[in-house]
């Protein structure tokens, strides 16, 4: 059993962290947000070409005023316009889905266990030693287009992540 001061997200749920957990107190701090071209990496991931351009968004998201996830976040700007600063520290699946009017259907995540870098050890309020829960992420609108590609470090003291296998 999970204690009561741990998130739950489930595998299936592709809501964003805003709507997860909108009874609690969500808090976000945007650490950076720029207009970048993609890595070869991420350009393959959301298939677009190295000369198009992407979101780069670093947030750390707090819950009840504890930091339990630092996001880096890819969008492609042809596909998700109009982001802006307000949008960040709000929801971006809820602009998405309410100013943009696209679907979001579905998303391939790889969840790891890792060590925080000292940059997020700070962010995250994080003790030497503790793990973080790296869940690294490309999502889709119901087109099958991909419109993110993220890697969310969440503190491992305060996330848990459950999956659903259906036969």
């Amino acid at each position: 059993m999970m204690s009561a001061d741990k998130t739950d997200s489930m595998a299936h749920q592709f809501s964003g962290f805003a709507e997860t957990y909108r009874a609690q107190k969500i808090h976000t701090e945007c650490l950076r947000f720029e207009i970048i071209n993609p890595s070869v990496e991420v350009a393959a991931r959301l298939k677009i070409d190295e000369e198009d351009f992407v979101y780069d968004i670093i947030r750390v998201r707090y819950l009840n005023d504890e930091p339990v996830v630092i996001e880096y976040t890819k969008m492609p700007i042809q596909l998700i316009p109009g982001i802006s600063i307000e949008v960040l520290l709000d929801s971006i699946y809820a602009y998405i889905e309410g100013a943009l009017k696209l679907n979001i259907q579905s998303a391939h995540r790889i969840v790891r266990a890792g060590m925080p870098t000292p940059l997020e050890s700070g962010y995250l309020r994080i003790e030497d030693g503790m793990p973080i829960l790296e869940v690294e992420q490309t999502a889709f609108l119901d087109d099958g287009r991909p419109f993110e590609y993220s890697i969310s470090r969440h503190r491992a003291d305060k996330s848990a992540f459950k999956a659903v296998s259906v036969r």
